[in-house]
Parts: structure tokens; C-alpha cells; sequence
């Protein structure tokens, strides 16, 4: 193939689901009944050869034991961008095919080979997070919630393009936009956010944490994807919520970047 994306299916029953790719935490989803989806995950690759996926189910509204007819099923596949007459290739199956009683959770890793024609540079991310202060760097990572937050509701899409530079050129990379197709995409990067009035959770809701070998850092509402989580503040009866994505680096300036 040419230009390859590759996607995990998930379909996930009676159980919460999160899953890392090289990692990196890319979905998670909790306390539903079901779920089926597709999840692209090319940046993600930074380069050809063996990549790792790991999966953690878990019983369902923080019980102790899973639903006895809980079951999960993984396929990480590829498919030829822009083609839709192309069937997609699995290239990696996992269907749970063991019993789940008396385990407070279960978790795997699927190793698999994918070939692409680009690279991304992860050689920046060096910083060792673990020595740090964990209260100084919570509260260092709820500031750039907070600053990425105020240019999601300020609709200010030129300070949002510029904090979110790296995460959108390597979308670009991975997904082998054309020139008019990036612009697109800068230019709507904030269409989703409109017509709502949006307030950040507050930080007493977030845990701090780690992954790409303690390079990386982010923070998680319990029982959401990792990111800032954005409320509607016109629809509180539904619940009504935005995750934005935003693990960050610490760059050799000694200041947080945004990665993912």
C-alpha cells in the first residue's frame, strides 16, 4: 500500500474499555453496555516495524466482578487511504477466550508489524517526568488545561493552531493530507465547540498521570478519556461534555508541549 491507515475495531460488551497504542492512551470508553467503533491510530506509529497495543477491560460502574457475559473483541487492521472500493487487511485478531471470574480486571498486549512512508519524531521527548514534585506538576499541566481551554471558548483559532502545532502536523504526516485538506482542517479546527457555552472541570476532578515511560503526562477525570474535559454549561440535565486530547512533553526549554 501506498499511503496505509490503520485502525483497531473494537467492539466491547458489558465492560469499560481503555487501550494504549506504543504507550500512548488513544480511546477509552466506560460504564455503556456496548460499544463497535473504529479508531485510527497512524499517529501513533512513528515508525515502520513492531508496534505494541495494550488493553484493560473492567467490570462495569466499579463493580468487583465482571458481568458474566462481558466479552471483548480487537481487530487492528489497514486499509489504503482514500480508497473505499479496497477491503481493509486484518492483520491482528484478539477475541477474549477465557473466563473472567473473580478478576477485579484483564489486560493484554497485541504486538503487530505496520509499514508506512513516514516518520515521526518522538527523539524531543527525553524528559523523565517521575523526579518530579507531583502536586508542582499537576498543577503545571491543569495551567495548560487551563490556557487551551480559554481558546476553545474565546473561539481564538490562531492561538489554538499554534498551541496544538505539534499534534496537528504529525495528523498531517500520518494521514497524508494534501495541502488544501490541512488548511481545511486548521480553519474547523474549533467548528465542533460552537454554539455552546463550554467551562473546564474543575482540577479537584483530575488525577495526574504518566505513560511513555513516565516522558509524557496528562490528566483524566475517572471514568473519561484522558484530555481536559469540557461541560455544557446550557445542558447539565444531559451531561453534556467535550474531551479535547492533551498529554504533554516537558521540551529542552524546560516548558510543557503539547504532544497528543
Amino acid at each position: 500500500m501506498n499511503q496505509p491507515i490503520y485502525k483497531v475495531e473494537v467492539k466491547a460488551f458489558l465492560c469499560s474499555i481503555e487501550i494504549e497504542v506504543n504507550g500512548i492512551p488513544c480511546f477509552s470508553y466506560f460504564n455503556e453496555p456496548q460499544i463497535a467503533t473504529d479508531i485510527p491510530i497512524n499517529n501513533l506509529l512513528f515508525s515502520s516495524g513492531e508496534q505494541d497495543l495494550k488493553f484493560k477491560i473492567s467490570p462495569l460502574f466499579n463493580n468487583k466482578d465482571f458481568h458474566k457475559d462481558a466479552q471483548i473483541e480487537l481487530n487492528i487492521f489497514v486499509k489504503e487511504a482514500n480508497d473505499f472500493y479496497l477491503k481493509k487487511q486484518v492483520i491482528h485478531s484478539f477475541v477474549l477466550d477465557e473466563s473472567l471470574e473473580n478478576k477485579p480486571f484483564y489486560e493484554n498486549i497485541l504486538n503487530f508489524d505496520a509499514s508506512f512512508p513516514y516518520h515521526l519524531d518522538v527523539s524531543k521527548i527525553k524528559y523523565d517526568f517521575s523526579r518530579e514534585e507531583q502536586d508542582e506538576l499537576f498543577s503545571e499541566v491543569y495551567q495548560q488545561y487551563e490556557m487551551l481551554a480559554s481558546y476553545i471558548k474565546d473561539d481564538d483559532l490562531k492561538q489554538y493552531n499554534q498551541f496544538t502545532t505539534i499534534r496537528f502536523d504529525d495528523f498531517v504526516k500520518a494521514h497524508y493530507l494534501e495541502k488544501d485538506r490541512r488548511q481545511y482542517f486548521l480553519n474547523k479546527a474549533l467548528f465542533s465547540y460552537k454554539d455552546y457555552e463550554l467551562s473546564l472541570v474543575p482540577k479537584e476532578e483530575y488525577t495526574l498521570k504518566y505513560c511513555f515511560n513516565n516522558r509524557l503526562v496528562y490528566l483524566e477525570k475517572l471514568n473519561n478519556a484522558p484530555g481536559l474535559v469540557l461541560e455544557d454549561k446550557n445542558s447539565k440535565e444531559e451531561g453534556l461534555h467535550f474531551i479535547e486530547s492533551a498529554i504533554f512533553f516537558r521540551n529542552n526549554q524546560g516548558h510543557l508541549e503539547l504532544f497528543r
